[in-house]
């Protein structure tokens, strides 16, 4: 049950709440006493005062202190408030009737104070008093009034009763109404969940709805939607490459299969085995280039540096070693090959395994599509801290329209052509991912009939150009 987001919150909301109340209950219950009590004490000093008052104009007819109090006390009652006259030492003089011959104690400490401020305030046995001097220049005593405190103690009783009873009653309604707009706030997370369910492979198109585009939940269903489009995308990119290398793959072994049952359905001469063999041993380079170029590309979806191996490289060293096996396919050929390294050598870090590979495939490509009597040329210049290396051949050319697919996996202009050339529409891709994972570009300036030129920028990472 508490594995519910919606419950937590509710109750996360209901404790927080009441804690709240509680707390806003208890300040609110001592400031209701304060007042009480200072009302109180208002109200018995402005009671003193009036029976000050009504005392001193009796005095002045009556010309006697007990008579006029007597007659003060006997016109003027008080329900629930008990009044006496007292000497300047404490003695009564006259009482209300309701005191029943009782006297009210207040201590000197108390009658100091009404002189020195004209009035002053005592607790004496569960009363609250008040004293008022009945006059400032004479010497005529106090006017005393009381008033149990158990007044107060009734309407704290009935505040704590309210209390008690209301904050349960809006801890439990205000719960409910957090529960509701909880459930209300996570039902589109609810029904995301439902719709996230319902997609598989087999319908990644299927997309979340977004209510609302501008809150936090519209952006939640919108960065879903993103990632099921990429994935969408890999997942359609991993079935065009496995379709692909499938068929790249079927036709060389169709081709073994079928010659070697060819070779083995009868007896033949040596001739005719070496010629099926020779065969077989081409379809097999073929499968392992294909494999080779396979292993590679299993690499490339991690397009980091981090995936590629840091180590010191010499440009110049590795252009040498390229065009020195490129020569020897160039020379079958008839095809010509020019190096050109005038230039400073010049050095980066990077996987110097994955960089000949790059620069072998452009040579491969370029003596594939170059007719025999070509020319083929290979540069390296550094500038602005950038090598560049450009491979430039008097080719077939490429058309504008396949410029930008001819880095795609498996893709070939002419496939006939190089089909029978050998190539399986990996190379340019897989030197366009080394060239990326280095930080580089590769990009082919082309024309039909015109040759190629495709050229590889690589940054130096900070290395000074060394002269070696």
């Amino acid at each position: 049950m508490f594995e519910s987001v919606r419950l937590r919150l509710t109750l996360w909301y209901a404790g927080v709440l009441a804690l709240s109340l509680i707390a806003f209950a208890f300040v609110i219950y001592y400031a209701a006493g304060n007042v009480f009590h200072e009302r109180q004490d208002e109200s018995l000093r402005s009671t003193a005062q009036t029976v000050v008052s009504a005392y001193v104009e009796e005095i002045g007819e009556a010309h006697s202190l007990a008579k006029a109090g007597q007659v003060v006390l006997a016109e003027i009652t008080f329900p629930n408030r008990y009044v006496q006259l007292i000497d300047n030492d404490g003695k009564p003089l006259a009482a209300s009737a309701n005191l029943a011959g009782a006297s009210i104690s207040v201590p000197a400490t108390t009658l100091t104070a009404s002189r020195a401020r004209g009035f002053s305030f005592a607790t004496v046995n569960g009363l609250r008093v008040a004293v008022v001097p009945l006059a400032t220049e004479q010497g005529l005593g106090y006017a005393a009034v009381a008033e149990p405190l158990s007044v107060i103690e009734e309407g704290l009783k009935e505040l704590r009763r309210d209390l008690f009873a209301g904050v349960p009653l809006v801890l439990l309604l205000a719960s409910a109404g957090g529960y509701f707009l909880a459930r209300k706030s996570l039902a589109p997370i609810a029904s995301m969940n439902s719709q996230t369910q319902r997609i598989s492979a087999e319908n990644l198109s299927a997309r979340l709805d977004v209510t609302n585009t501008r809150d936090e939940l519209g952006h939640l269903a919108s960065t879903i939607n993103d990632l099921l489009a990429r994935l969408e995308s890999s997942f359609k990119e991993q079935q065009r490459f496995i379709a692909d290398a499938s068929h790249e793959l079927r036709t060389p072994l169709a081709v073994l299969r079928g010659e070697t049952e060819v070779a083995l359905g009868k007896t033949r001469t040596v001739a005719e085995y070496q010629q099926s063999l020779s065969l077989i041993q081409e379809e097999a380079e073929s499968l392992s280039r294909i494999v080779e170029d396979l292993f590679i590309l299993a690499r490339q979806p991690i397009s980091t540096r981090t995936a590629l191996r840091k180590e010191r490289v010499s440009l110049n060293d590795a252009m040498r070693d390229c065009a020195r096996a490129a020569q020897v396919l160039a020379s079958r050929k008839g095809v010509r090959l020019k190096l050109e390294t005038d230039s400073p050598a010049v050095a980066l870090n990077g996987d110097e395994e994955l960089i000949k590979r790059m620069i072998l495939n452009l040579l491969d490509n370029a003596v594939k599509y170059t007719p025999p009597g070509g020319d083929i040329s290979v540069g390296l210049t550094s500038q602005n801290g950038d090598a560049r290396i450009v491979v430039t051949d008097t080719g077939i050319g490429i058309s504008a329209a396949d410029h930008r697919r001819i880095f795609d996996r498996f893709y070939r202009v002419d496939k006939a052509r190089s089909r029978r050339l050998g190539g399986a529409g990996l190379g340019l891709s897989i030197a366009r991912w080394i060239a990326e994972g280095h930080d580089g570009s590769l990009s082919v300036e082309s024309a039909l009939g015109r040759g190629s030129s495709f050229t590889v920028e690589l940054p130096l990472g900070g290395l000074a150009q060394k002269t070696i």
